[in-house]
C-alpha cells in the first residue's frame, strides 16, 4: 500500500496511529481520533459511542453490569450440579479467554457490540499449545456471506488500514445476534437514535457558540434620558466612585453603591432555564435509556427517585432490563460454543446473578435464620467471610442455650417478628423517624415525604393517608409538638389495627 493510500485509509477509518514506509524509511502517522466531521447524521456507531455522551452512558451501563457478574462453569449429575473450577471449560471462559483478555473485559466486549450493532463475533482457534482461546472481532470490521437466507459459510475480517480482508470459516465463529426483521441488513440500535442524538449534538454546538460568543455582561446601568447632563469631571466621578465596588481588588467591593440621577443596575445574562436546555439534556437521555430498556434513574434521572423505588430497580436491572441479554449469552455459549470447546456432557455455564438478587448480607442472614430455625454457619465460615485465619474448635456450630428446634437462633434475632405484616403504626412510626433525623438539617420537603410514605405503605400493602399524615408531621415538627400517632389516626377515622 503506498504511503498516501496508508495516510487516506487512516483519516476515514479515524485510526489514531499507522506506519508505513517512505523513502525506505519507516514513517509514523498519527490522527486525531476525533474527525473533523463531527455531525452524528455521518458518524459510525463507534465513532458515536466515543463523541456522544448519553450514548456511551448508556451503552457503558449495561457492558459493565453484564461484566461484573462474572460467568461460573457447573457440571450435573442427575439432580447434583457441582461448581466446575478446573476444566478447559473453567478456565478459558471464566478465567482467561486469551492471552491478553481476563473474563470482564471479554464480557465487556461483547454487550459493548451488541449494544452498538446488534451483532458480535468469537473467532474459536488452537494456540500453538493446543489450548483453546477466544478471540472478538470488532462488529464493523466483520461482513458474514450467505450461501443461502439462513446459511453462513464464511466470514470475511477486515481491519482497518488493511487492503485485503481474512477469511474464517463460519464453523469456528460464534456469533451473537439479536433480532433484525432484514436478514444480513445494518439492525444497529444507534441507527433509531441517530435523530434524537443529532438534535443534542446541535444543541451542544449551539451552547458552545453561546458560552464562547455571548456578551460576558453581568450587569449594566441605566440613566433616564431626562437627567441632568454630566461633564467629563461628574463622569469621572461616578466611574471612580463604581469602580470601588466591583473587581477583586475594589476599595468597596462588596457593598451598596448610592446611584444618582435615577440610574438603575440592571442584571442580564444567559438563562438556562429560558431555553429549556437542561429538559432537551433529559430527554435525549431519557430517549436512549428507553430504546436499551433501561430505566432512566439507573443513568442518572433522578426527578422521581427516592430510597425505596431505587432499591427495587436495582433488583429489576439483572431480571427486566439485562435478564433477556444474560439468557441469550448463555443460551449461545451452551450450544454452541462449548461443545466447539469439546465440553462433556452435563457442562454449562451461567451468570451469577443470584449473587446480585441475594440482598445484603443482613438480609440474607435474617431470612437464612428464620428459614432454618437454627445457627446456620460456623465461626470459622464467618472469619473466612473476613479474610482471618481459623480458630481452634472453630468449625461446630454454637447454639444459645435458650433455642430449642424450631425456635429462633438467637435472643436478639427479631426476624420472625419483621417477617409479619406490619401494623399503620409501625411504618407511620418509622416514616416520623426518619423525616425527624432530616428535618433539622434539610427542611421539610413535603412533596418528597409524600412520595416516601406512599411507596413505605404500598410495599407492606398498608392503606393510609400519605398527604395528611406529612401534613401533620410538618405542623407538629415546626411548632415543637409531641408526636402521637395514635391520637393522629384516631382523630383521621384510622386506628392502630390497620
Amino acid at each position: 500500500m503506498s504511503t498516501g493510500a496508508v495516510i487516506l485509509s487512516a483519516l476515514r477509518n479515524r485510526i489514531t496511529r499507522a506506519s508505513t514506509l517512505y523513502g525506505n524509511r519507516e514513517v509514523q502517522i498519527y490522527v486525531n481520533s476525533t474527525g473533523t466531521d463531527q455531525t452524528p447524521e455521518g458518524l459510525t456507531p463507534a465513532q458515536m459511542w466515543r463523541t456522544q455522551p448519553h450514548l456511551r452512558t448508556v451503552v457503558d451501563f449495561l457492558a459493565r453490569n453484564v461484566a461484573q457478574l462474572g460467568l461460573h462453569a457447573f457440571t450435573t449429575n442427575g439432580d447434583e450440579r457441582t461448581r466446575d473450577r478446573t476444566s478447559n471449560i473453567a478456565t478459558v471462559l471464566c478465567t482467561k479467554p486469551n492471552k491478553y483478555m481476563t473474563t470482564y473485559e471479554l464480557i465487556y466486549d461483547l454487550v459493548g457490540n451488541i449494544a452498538l450493532y446488534n451483532t458480535a463475533y468469537w473467532f474459536i482457534y488452537l494456540n500453538k499449545d493446543g489450548e483453546h482461546e477466544i478471540q472478538p472481532f470488532p462488529s464493523d470490521w466483520v461482513i458474514p456471506e450467505y450461501d443461502s437466507y439462513f446459511s453462513i459459510t464464511k466470514y470475511s475480517v477486515k481491519p482497518p488500514g488493511t487492503e485485503t480482508a481474512k477469511i474464517f470459516n463460519a464453523e469456528n465463529v460464534i456469533s451473537f445476534h439479536g433480532w433484525n426483521p432484514a436478514t444480513g441488513s445494518n439492525s444497529s440500535p444507534v441507527e433509531t437514535l441517530r435523530l434524537i442524538l443529532e438534535e443534542q449534538h446541535h444543541s451542544r454546538t449551539h451552547r458552545l457558540q453561546v458560552w464562547k460568543r455571548n456578551g460576558r455582561v453581568g450587569s449594566y446601568l441605566t440613566r433616564p434620558k431626562d437627567a441632568a447632563p454630566w461633564d467629563n469631571a461628574a463622569r469621572k466621578r461616578f466611574y471612580e466612585m463604581f469602580e470601588a465596588f466591583v473587581g477583586d481588588n475594589g476599595a468597596r467591593a462588596g457593598g451598596t453603591p448610592l446611584l444618582e440621577d435615577g440610574m438603575e443596575l440592571k442584571r442580564v445574562g444567559f438563562n438556562s432555564a429560558d431555553e429549556q436546555w437542561s429538559e432537551s439534556v433529559k430527554i435525549s437521555l431519557e430517549t436512549v435509556a428507553q430504546v436499551y430498556q433501561v430505566n432512566p434513574t439507573m443513568v442518572g434521572i433522578l426527578d422521581n427517585a427516592n430510597y425505596s423505588n431505587t432499591k427495587e430497580f436495582n433488583k429489576t436491572l439483572y431480571t427486566n432490563t439485562l435478564g433477556p441479554t444474560l439468557r441469550m449469552i448463555e443460551a449461545r455459549l451452551n450450544a454452541f460454543l462449548l461443545p466447539l470447546m469439546g465440553a462433556e456432557p452435563g457442562q454449562y455455564v451461567e451468570f451469577n446473578v443470584e449473587e446480585k438478587l441475594r440482598g445484603s448480607f443482613e438480609e440474607q442472614a435474617a431470612v437464612t435464620s428464620t428459614a432454618v430455625g437454627a445457627p446456620w454457619m460456623t465461626r470459622n465460615e464467618a472469619r473466612k467471610m473476613r479474610n482471618l485465619p481459623p480458630v481452634e474448635d472453630g468449625d461446630e456450630l454454637v447454639t444459645p442455650l435458650n433455642v430449642l428446634t424450631g425456635g429462633q437462633a438467637s435472643p436478639q434475632d427479631g426476624t420472625a417478628s419483621d417477617a409479619e405484616p406490619k401494623t399503620l403504626v409501625d411504618a407511620l412510626q418509622k416514616h416520623a423517624q426518619r423525616v425527624s433525623r432530616i428535618y433539622p438539617s434539610k427542611g421539610f420537603d413535603t412533596d418528597r415525604f409524600i412520595r416516601e410514605l406512599e411507596d413505605d405503605l404500598a410495599r407492606e400493602h398498608l392503606d393510609g393517608d400519605s398527604k395528611s399524615f406529612n401534613m401533620w408531621l410538618k405542623h407538629a415538627l415546626e411548632n415543637d409538638i409531641q408526636l402521637d400517632i395514635a391520637q393522629f389516626l384516631q382523630s383521621h377515622g384510622g386506628t392502630d389495627e390497620n
